[in-house]
C-alpha cells in the first residue's frame, strides 16, 4: 500500500519545518545550550507541525523512536487511570542507557479534570531523563495549572505561499504537476494546514491529474464552482429562479449537501461583502483570479442594501438548517426568497420591498408630490444645481442609484468634517441618512427639533454634501431634512432642552 503524502514529506530536521520560524529557533538554541525544558506545551492549528516537532526534539536528543519515545493520544487515553499508567512508566520504565526518554500527548485538552490533576504531580517533578511535549489545538481548555508547569509554545498557521512553494516541491519529485491557480486554492482552503494542503493536493491529482482545474477542486471540496454562481449572480439580477433551481438540483446529483452549499454561498456573500466594504483587504488576495473577476461583476449588480438582506437571510438559514427535517427544502425556500423579495417576510426584505415600490411610485410625479403632500412635518430642502465644472456622471438606470450609498457614507462625512466647522459637522453625526431613489433623507430624531431647524437652515451643509456626492458617486442628488413621523412640531419646546445640552446652546428667553 503507498504511502500518504504527508506522512512521506513528514520533516525529519528542525531546517525542514515550514512556516514556524520562532518554534524553531526557540528550541534549536535550547539544544544547543543544552538546557532543554522538562515539559513544552504546543498549541496551534491542525496540521502546521506540533508533533513533528515534538518527534524531531526526541531524534535531536537521540532517543530511540522504539524505546526512548512514547505517543499518547489524549482524545482517546482521557481518563484517571490512564493517567496513573502512564505515571507508573514514567517512574519504572528506563531508557536507553545515557539518554531521554519523551512523551508525546496529543489533543491534550481532552484528558478528564481528575486525569489533568493526577498528571500535575509526575508533570512538575519528573524524572531527570523524562521530557513531557503536550499538544492541543485548544490551548483554553488546558487546565491553568497544567499549563503553569509547562514551557508555553504557539505555533502559527502556515502562509499559503509557503504551502504553494511545498506543493510545487512535493510535485517535483513525485511527477505530480498542477497549475499555479489550482495549488493556490488548495493553499487557500488548507486553512493554514500543510497536513490538510498536501492531502488535498493528492486527493486532487489522483482524481483528476494534471488537466485539474478549479472548478474540479471545487467538487472535491463540496463547494459550488464560480460558474455556478455565476448563473446565481445573473438570477438575482433577472429574477430567474428556475436556473438556480437548476444550479441546486445538479449539485445535489454530485452529491453536495445542503450544508455544503450553504457554506460555499456563505463563503462567496461574505468575499463579496469584503469587496465592497474592504476592498485592499489582504484577504481578497489570496482569491483566485476568475473568482475575484466574478465577484467584482456581482458587486457591480448587487448593491450594498441587498447584500446586507441576503446576509441576514443566510445568518437565518445556518442558524435553522441544522434542526431542520427537509434541509433540501429550507435551502430552495432561502433562495426563492433571494430571487424573488416578494417571497420574503422578514423585516429586512420587507423593507427592500418596499424600497422597491418607492422607486417605482417616484418616476410618476404626481404620485410622488401626493406622497409628498402627506407626510407629517416633512421639510425638503431645495438645492443648487451642481456646477457645470463638476465631472458628474448622471445615473441612467436603477444599478446606478444610491444603493450603495452606505459604503461612501463614511467617505463622505470624512470630507464634510474637513469642511465644516466642529459644530456643523456634529449636526451630521446626530442624523440618520437614508436614500429615496435620488434624495439622501437626513432624518432627525423626534427629540432634537433644534437640530431639525439648524438643518433646515444650513444651506452651506446641504450644497457640501451634494457635492461631495458629487465628487464620490458621480451623482446628481438632491437633500430632504425630516423629522421623524412621531414628533410633534406644534410643541415647540418639546425636546429643545435636550439638543440645548448636546450642543451647549443657551437658552435665549
Amino acid at each position: 500500500m503507498q504511502q500518504a503524502l504527508y506522512r512521506k514529506y513528514r520533516p525529519e530536521k528542525l531546517t525542514e519545518l515550514v512556516g514556524q520560524e520562532e518554534a524553531v529557533s526557540l528550541i534549536s538554541k535550547q539544544i544547543e545550550k543544552g538546557n532543554l525544558g522538562h515539559a513544552y506545551l504546543f498549541s496551534g492549528p491542525r496540521g502546521v507541525g506540533k508533533t513533528s516537532l515534538a518527534r524531531i526534539i526526541a531524534t535531536q536528543l537521540g532517543c530511540d523512536p522504539v524505546f526512548d519515545i512514547t505517543e499518547i493520544d489524549a482524545a482517546s487515553n482521557n481518563k484517571v487511570d490512564d493517567i496513573r499508567d502512564m505515571n507508573e512508566s514514567v517512574n519504572f520504565i528506563a531508557s536507553s542507557p545515557g539518554q531521554k526518554r519523551v512523551y508525546i500527548l496529543d489533543e491534550v485538552h481532552m484528558l478528564s479534570n481528575a486525569a489533568s490533576n493526577a498528571f500535575l504531580k509526575t508533570l512538575e517533578e519528573p524524572p531527570e531523563h523524562i521530557i513531557f511535549i503536550l499538544a492541543t489545538t485548544e490551548p483554553e481548555r488546558v487546565l491553568e495549572t497544567v499549563k503553569s508547569r509547562t514551557t508555553h509554545i504557539v505555533f502559527k498557521k502556515i502562509p499559503e505561499l509557503e504551502i504553494v512553494k511545498t506543493l510545487e516541491e512535493i510535485g517535483k519529485k513525485e511527477k505530480m504537476i498542477m497549475n499555479n491557480e489550482v495549488l493556490n486554492t488548495i493553499a487557500t482552503f488548507s486553512d493554514g494546514s500543510l497536513r490538510d494542503g498536501i492531502n488535498l493536493f493528492e486527493q486532487t491529482f489522483n482524481t483528476f491529474g494534471k488537466k485539474t482545474t478549479v472548478d474540479d477542486l471545487y467538487g472535491i471540496l463540496g463547494k459550488l464552482s464560480t460558474k455556478e454562481f455565476e448563473v446565481i449572480i445573473n438570477s438575482i439580477e433577472i429574477q430567474d429562479t428556475a436556473s438556480v433551481l437548476e444550479v441546486l438540483r445538479e449539485a445535489y446529483q454530485k452529491g453536495l449537501q445542503p450544508s455544503d452549499i450553504v457554506d460555499s454561498i456563505s463563503e462567496f456573500f461574505r468575499n463579496m461583502f469584503y469587496l465592497k466594504y474592504l476592498p485592499g483587504d489582504s484577504k481578497l488576495d489570496n482569491l483566485t483570479p476568475n473568482l475575484k473577476k466574478l465577484l467584482e461583476a456581482a458587486d457591480k449588480k448587487v448593491n450594498a442594501k441587498q447584500l446586507i438582506r441576503i446576509l441576514d437571510l443566510i445568518d437565518e438559514l445556518n442558524h435553522n438548517l441544522s434542526n431542520s427535517t427537509s434541509q433540501h427544502l429550507k435551502l430552495e425556500l432561502f433562495l426563492m426568497k433571494v430571487i424573488k423579495p416578494e417571497l420574503g417576510s422578514d423585516i429586512k426584505t420587507v423593507s427592500y420591498r418596499v424600497d422597491l415600490l418607492e422607486g417605482k411610485i417616484s418616476n410618476n410625479k404626481t404620485s410622488t408630490q401626493a406622497m409628498n403632500s402627506n407626510k407629517d412635518k416633512e421639510v425638503v430642502v431645495e438645492t443648487q444645481e451642481v456646477p457645470k465644472s463638476t465631472n458628474v456622471t448622471k445615473k441612467t438606470s436603477k444599478k446606478e442609484s444610491l444603493g450603495n450609498f452606505d459604503v461612501y457614507w463614511p467617505k463622505i462625512l470624512e470630507e464634510m468634517k474637513s469642511e465644516l466647522s466642529p459644530r456643523k459637522f456634529s449636526y451630521l453625526t446626530a442624523v440618520r441618512a437614508e436614500v429615496e431613489e435620488d434624495t439622501i433623507n437626513l432624518i432627525v430624531d423626534k427629540e432634537n427639533e433644534f437640530l431639525f431647524e439648524q438643518l433646515k437652515k444650513s444651506q452651506e451643509i446641504t450644497d457640501l454634501l451634494q457635492s461631495i456626492v458629487a465628487k464620490l458617486m458621480g451623482l446628481e442628488v438632491s437633500v430632504k431634512v425630516s423629522l421623524n413621523p412621531n414628533a410633534r412640531l406644534d410643541d415647540g419646546k418639546k425636546g429643545l432642552s435636550v439638543a440645548q445640552e448636546i450642543f451647549d446652546v443657551e437658552d435665549l428667553n
